[in-house]
């Protein structure tokens, strides 16, 4: 059964909704994608594009650095 949405939650997650990609905010909150999504929709938010985000965890390296640019398509899963 799903967890439900206390008035903290929805508070959080239209706090969340301005800044944060519907991805970061499911695993901030302990949701689903779909289930975050959806209670985000039935409220009337509008969820980030990922391209347009700022998530909060930084990559710790810099494709500039690093031996002749970004790494082969097995290294980024």
């Amino acid at each position: 059964m799903a967890k439900r949405w206390s008035v903290e939650d929805i508070r959080d997650l239209k706090t969340l909704a301005q800044k944060h990609s519907v991805q970061t905010i499911a695993e901030k909150m302990d949701r689903t994608v779909g289930g975050v999504a959806f209670k985000a929709h039935r409220l009337g938010l509008r969820l980030k594009a990922r391209s347009g985000v700022t998530d909060p965890e930084p990559m710790d390296f810099n494709w500039t650095e690093s031996s002749g640019g970004a790494p082969a398509s097995d290294e980024c899963r």
